[in-house]
């Protein structure tokens, strides 16, 4: 009975370990604008399959000046699942292993907003839909008071045709997204750090 039961706790142990929680996200600041656009140029690539994580990192690579095509990055990505797909701390670990520092977190509105504001594009973890289970990576790339803008690569998902982003969702649609299924990932999204040497 002891032995299951310690089988059982290592085995939750070892699940958690590799596939990582979300970090509470304690940034808190007294000034949040009202509104933030990221306007460094960039493009956003159309997926063909399930390689969100790599057309996202891709895209935060190109925020920080290195030219990179989201299907190249998808070869060479860290730790896919059976069905193509990655979980969340696979990016982070993609981009520690290039030097940069990048941490899971999960949060609210305010602490997504304040990580945007700091002016590089923040990686939401969201469902596609609403009401289905799929879900996916997306660069976010700016918000207003009643709106975020996202570089979705996804082209069925793309409702604007803006230089910087080419999806508008409202707060509570995105609320609604962000709650995904999966235990623990909700309202969740990854932050990555400029180089340290850079």
């Amino acid at each position: 009975m002891i032995s299951n039961l310690v089988l059982w706790l290592l085995i939750i142990w070892l699940v958690v370990r590799y596939y990582s929680l979300p970090k509470k996200d304690h940034m808190y600041t007294t000034v949040v604008p009202a509104s933030y656009l990221i306007s460094v140029p960039n493009r956003t690539e159309i997926q063909k399959n399930v390689e969100c994580a790599a057309f996202s990192s891709a895209f935060v690579l190109r925020h920080f000046g290195i030219e990179s095509e989201g299907d190249q990055l998808y070869r060479r990505y860290p730790r896919k699942l059976l069905d193509g797909t990655v979980y969340p701390k696979a990016i982070t670990v993609f981009f520690k292993r290039l030097g940069y520092p990048s941490t899971y977190f999960h949060g609210n509105i305010n602490t997504l907003r304040q990580q945007i504001s700091r002016g590089v594009p923040v990686i939401l973890f969201i469902r596609v839909h609403a009401d289905r289970r799929f879900l996916h990576f997306v660069p976010v790339v700016g918000y207003d008071e009643t709106h975020f803008y996202l570089a979705d690569s996804l082209d069925f998902k793309r409702n604007c045709e803006e230089p910087l982003y080419n999806r508008k969702v409202s707060v509570s649609e995105l609320k609604s997204l962000w709650n995904t299924w999966l235990p623990f990932s909700r309202h969740s999204y990854i932050v990555i750090e400029p180089k340290l040497n850079s």
